[in-house]
């Protein structure tokens, strides 16, 4: 009967919508369950009209029916014709169930369990999105974090003041006159006139506006010097006596060194690298060189920097130059200096270096027309010391100066410090003992940096330690390490390095010697 009503696509509603029969006992036909009727005697007109509505045979539904379910039928006025009475009859008792769990009714949706809705993919989504969000929120909060962060690192650079605000500025003064009582110098009437409000302004603001207004620095305030910075520093220069130290002779002879002319007989030597007889190649700006010679082999080449020279040996009669910059590259033989050798941005190729071709070549130079050539000549003139005394340093002969009795003090005696200097291009990074970095640079030759004087030292790092020396009381110390060789946390105290480095000897290192004449040089100008 179910496939048959399922094959003409009524469902129990319409059967009972139809034929007036309670879809339940319908159901119950279906399933052979007589225990769903109320009164076991319609069963038999029940399962008959069910079977014509369905076209099918009515007597062999319900004896089937019977078969099935082990249903009789009962006639007359007997018991079993009458109302079936829960817990009486020889049908069995049906078990206890709930009616809101198990209805029996097909046609009610059944009821799902929790976790039967719950969707495996659902809680994969749900994970991922989680996950999604929480990382944007980290994201988020980590960027908000690091924009918020201030790092100071503190640099070599002192205080300046904007402005010196007097207090008083402005206000009354006042004078004595001739019969002894005291007036107003302000112009006006009578004994006494009242300071203005400008005045009375400036006596009563709040502290705070009346001291010098600073710009900040992260400079280490140990490295503040009162003799060099500030109104004491003003005062300190202008209570200086004037002191000729322009000519490097003079300095000498109250050293107590004997100069050129205080030695008679002899020989007569040049003052500059530029008289020699020999063909010297000078660099006002930055130039490539290539010096072949005789053999074809090279016998220089570097890119020379503002200041270079360099002198064509002894012995090499035919030496070839190529340069790069033509207009960065003068010639001199016999105190004559010529050139430049071509326009700038020029390259020129096999120039013989040889005194009278070179002077045949090239015209006189005129330092007039080329800042850079009179600047480079100024410091050859100033920075060559005289032939007597080579090795003497400045700094020795400042010292003996000053110990010259009736010599006068011109400068105050400074604490000791430590003065990188590099003669050839290094890299370095000095770290406080916080490990902040105060100090990381390329520094090219010629360049130097003090560093501050701090209770804990700092610690230096360079890339090239041939390249780096040390200036400690007047002493120049190094090199740091080898030539291409890289140090670590070198310690910059005095004693550590005057223990760890001794004095270095500058006629070994031709760059160290042209940069200790450049900075002597640059100390007299000053």
């Amino acid at each position: 009967m179910r496939g048959e009503r399922a094959t003409m696509g009524k469902s129990l509603l319409d059967v009972q919508r139809e034929l007036r029969i309670k879809a339940s006992y319908i159901a119950a036909i279906e399933n052979c369950d007589p225990s769903a009727f109320d009164t076991p005697g319609f069963i038999a007109g029940y399962v008959r009209s069910y079977a014509r509505y369905l076209n099918m045979d009515p007597d062999e539904c319900y004896r089937l029916f019977c078969e099935e379910s082990g249903f009789a039928v009962a006639h007359g006025m007997s018991e079993k014709a009458s109302t079936i009475r829960k817990g009486q009859g020889d049908l069995p008792a049906p078990m206890a169930r709930d009616i809101f769990e198990q209805p029996r009714m097909p046609f009610v949706p059944a009821g799902d369990s929790f976790f039967s809705r719950i969707e495996p993919g659902a809680i994969g989504s749900l994970l991922v999105l989680v996950a999604l969000l929480g990382g944007i929120g980290y994201g988020g909060f980590a960027v908000l974090r690091e924009v918020q962060r201030v790092q100071v690192a503190p640099v070599d650079q002192t205080p300046l003041v904007l402005s010196d605000l007097d207090p008083v500025q402005g206000a009354e003064e006042i004078t004595e006159d001739a019969g002894g009582e005291d007036v107003a110098s302000a112009e006006g009437a009578g004994p006494f006139s009242p300071p203005s409000n400008e005045a009375l302004d400036r006596l009563y603001r709040p502290k705070a506006l009346d001291v010098p207004v600073l710009v900040a620095r992260d400079a280490p305030i140990s490295s503040l010097d009162p003799s060099t910075v500030g109104a004491f520093a003003q005062a300190a220069r202008n209570q200086l006596p004037q002191v000729d130290t322009n000519p490097a002779d003079a300095a000498l002879q109250v050293a107590g060194l004997a100069g050129p002319a205080a030695q008679p007989g002899a020989t007569a030597l040049p003052r500059t690298v530029l008289d020699s007889k020999s063909v010297t190649l000078l660099a006002v700006r930055p130039a490539w060189v290539r010096v072949r010679g005789d053999s074809g082999n090279v016998l220089y080449e570097r890119v020379m920097e503002p200041g270079d020279t360099w002198t064509v040996p002894d012995g090499q009669q035919s030496a070839k130059l190529t340069v790069g910059e033509s207009g960065a590259l003068y010639l001199a033989t016999n105190g004559q200096t010529l050139g430049p050798l071509g326009p700038k941005g020029q390259v020129t190729r096999d120039v013989e270096l040889v005194p009278e071709v070179v002077s045949a070549a090239y015209q006189p130079a005129e330092p007039q027309q080329d800042g850079d050539l009179q600047r480079v000549l100024a410091k050859l003139n100033e920075s060559i010391m005289p032939a007597a005394a080579p090795q003497v340093q400045l700094a020795q002969a400042g010292a003996e100066v000053a110990t010259q009795p009736g010599a006068p003090k011109v400068l105050q005696d400074s604490a000791p410090g430590v003065t990188m200097i590099a003669v050839r291009p290094a890299w370095v990074r000095v770290r406080a003992a916080d490990g902040s970095v105060i100090f990381e640079k390329t520094m090219r030759a010629g360049d130097t940096w003090t560093a501050p004087a701090t209770q804990d030292p700092a610690s230096l790092r360079v890339g090239e330690s041939g390249a780096v020396y040390f200036a400690v009381n007047g002493q120049t110390y190094g090199p740091v390490g080898a030539s291409g060789t890289v140090t670590k946390n070198l310690q910059l105290s005095v004693d550590n390095l005057t223990r760890a480095y001794k004095v270095a000897d500058i006629s070994r290192d031709a760059d160290l010697e042209r940069v200790v004449a450049e900075l002597s040089s640059d100390v007299r100008a000053d």
